[in-house]
């Protein structure tokens, strides 16, 4: 059977090329098939599809209730005040996208900067499909659709992370920092019930546990303590620290533990979000329950510390709201030993009876997730057992909107148990709720966009959560990374490249042997001013700064291989994130060599 032939320009004479030769490599179909392509590539095709949408939307308003007749007559369209107005809103239309010609580019593989980049097309579509519907994921009276979808959405997002999508459940959030509060939210709530069940055990005649014990001490203990005394929600309230009057509640679990009650502490790595700071705030728990973990020279949570803390907590009787490991650092990109501190917490729990909440902090990593942990090579043993570990945890935060590849804003919080996800109702008068199993009334924001479900959705259904999808797109990724370290350390001997990178971050400072860290740093900066994000440079960067003591042990071993003279407790280092899933491929500009290339010349002119 003869082949197939199409024409190929070769710039004077067309040449005859096989489609076998041409045909688009299965590596290369998720990246070409899914994301618009640097120079819109696929721009026809979004086109068509874009002008599809608006047609149907057109003809739904239309068909929907046709005997209401017109409310703008054609007379009105063509009368020059309005011809005057649409040509108004128009030019400040088009004035508006001018502006954001000035943008960051952020689609381009040039962008290696933070974390944002090109978004995939059926998470654009979706959430442009979500705008002209615009449904409220408040409640199912005001999303008759998008509070199906956000459900369908959190079941594939559930499954990625490993949690059982039968017993979990979740919501969008609007990013991050919102799904990282919704977590301690949820544990403090936990910890509120358990504390006021014990101290209402406590006060009519079991005085075995002390108030650490008690505020750990896990479901099966407090049913047994509710259904033993016929407990319902109001006879907690007065040990109830959500529910009764402070000052009254404390004063009355002061009495019964025979001391006085000094509050919850969050246990969070010291390499945290900066969203953590502000949930802790937000609670009103105070600074001093904010207790940051020691770093390993990894830049990781370090284990021994973890427990070394939990200890102190257990002498000063301060138990621990919660623990929050972090997969996919901000500064680094490093993932905590997730596995190894669910196995102390698991310890904790078999032979102290400690139940505490475990928080995974996965707003950047959490995607990986989709990586294939049993067979990768491009993945760490680290990387690989923390992901797997993710699942062993009380709750999680994502962000579809970074490693998704997701419009903004979109996060989402999810939850290894109904139990634990539904907790407290906020009811509003003026809004019917259809069952108790709607999230509406258990999220902190009331009125909710369905676009980052939708968006994420979509690209659940066409790119795949698994090692075919996005697992195929992420781990190339990290394996761009792995190149490009090669070639940046090829490149000059100043470059030093942070040696415990795991995900697609590159972080590293120039500095030369036996130079002053400040003066290292100063370097390092000018490299970052070469790259910065202020205007347009061949390739955009970004830059972030390690201090003491939170980075002790990294700062020490890191240096110690130029034998930097340490003048300062800073560390300054030019931040790189891959994640654009063109930055490496075969077909377009060699952009890890050209990106060396000027940094080789950066440093030569420097």
């Amino acid at each position: 059977m003869q082949a197939n032939t199409e024409i190929k320009d070769t710039g004077n004479k067309p040449d005859l090329i096989d489609s076998e030769l041409t045909k688009c490599h299965p590596d290369e179909v998720a990246l070409k098939s899914f994301f618009l392509g640097p120079q819109a590539e696929n721009g026809p095709w979004i086109q068509e599809i874009m002008n599809e949408l608006f047609e149907a939307w057109f003809e739904w308003r239309r068909s929907l209730y046709p005997e209401d007749g017109p409310a703008i007559s054609q007379g009105d369209l063509n009368t020059p005040e309005f011809i005057e107005r649409r040509a108004h809103i128009k030019e400040q239309v088009m004035s508006v996208m001018e502006r954001l010609q000035s943008e960051l580019p952020s689609f381009s593989p040039r962008y290696i900067g933070h974390m944002i980049t090109e978004v995939s097309m059926p998470a654009l579509l979706g959430h442009i499909i979500t705008l002209l519907y615009n449904p409220n994921n408040i409640s199912g009276e005001s999303s008759r659709v998008g509070i199906l979808i956000e459900d369908e959405a959190i079941r594939d997002l559930l499954g990625m992370m490993g949690y059982d999508t039968k017993f979990g459940s979740g919501h969008f959030t609007s990013g991050g920092t919102v799904a990282n509060l919704e977590g301690a939210l949820r544990a403090r709530d936990r910890f509120a019930r358990w504390l006021a069940a014990g101290a209402i055990n406590r006060k009519y005649g079991d005085k075995s546990m002390n108030m650490f014990d008690t505020c750990l001490m896990g479901w099966d203990e407090f049913d047994r303590i509710r259904f033993e005394y016929e407990l319902t929600e109001d006879e907690l309230r007065d040990f109830h620290i959500l529910r009764g009057n402070p000052v009254n509640v404390y004063r009355n679990l002061n009495k019964v533990f025979d001391m006085d009650y000094a509050g919850p502490v969050v246990l969070v790595p010291q390499n945290k979000h900066y969203s953590w700071n502000k949930a802790v705030d937000i609670m009103g728990l105070g600074e001093e329950a904010f207790v940051g973990i020691e770093t390993d020279e990894h830049g990781r949570m370090c284990v021994d510390a973890l427990r070394d803390t939990i200890e102190n907590c257990y002498k000063r009787q301060r138990p621990p709201l919660m623990v929050v490991s972090v997969a996919g650092t901000t500064e680094l990109g490093e993932m905590d030993p997730i596995h190894d501190i669910q196995a102390v917490l698991d310890e904790y729990k078999e032979k102290r009876g400690w139940h505490i909440w475990h928080h995974v902090d996965a707003a950047y990593g959490g995607f990986l997730c989709s990586i294939d942990t049993k067979n990768s090579e491009a993945i760490s043993e680290n990387m690989a057992n923390a992901l797997d570990a993710i699942s062993r945890s009380n709750s999680v935060t994502i962000d579809p909107h970074k490693l998704g590849y997701v419009p903004y804003a979109s996060g989402a919080f999810l939850c290894n148990s109904k139990r634990e996800y539904y907790y407290r109702k906020s009811i509003a008068p003026y809004i019917n709720f259809s069952g108790t199993q709607e999230r509406g009334p258990q999220t902190i924001e009331g009125s909710r966009s369905a676009a980052g479900a939708i968006s994420t959705l979509l690209t659940s259904r066409t790119i795949g959560l698994g090692a075919n999808g996005y697992g195929r797109i992420l781990e190339r990724t990290i394996q761009s990374r792995i190149k490009l370290e090669k070639m940046m350390k090829e490149a000059h001997p100043e470059i030093r490249i942070f040696p415990h990178a795991e995900t697609n971050i590159i972080t590293f400072i120039v500095a030369k042997d036996n130079e002053a860290l400040g003066k290292s740093n100063e370097r390092t900066l000018q490299v970052y001013d070469a790259f910065s994000p202020d205007e347009n440079h061949d390739f955009f960067v970004s830059k972030t700064t390690l201090k003491r003591p939170a980075y002790n042990r990294l700062i020490d071993a890191f240096t110690e291989d130029w034998s930097a003279v340490h003048d300062t407790e800073e560390l300054v280092l030019i931040r790189i994130t891959l994640m654009n899933p063109f930055f490496d491929t075969k077909d377009n500009l060699d952009y890890p060599a050209e990106f060396v290339k000027k940094l080789r010349q950066n440093l030569l002119n420097g």
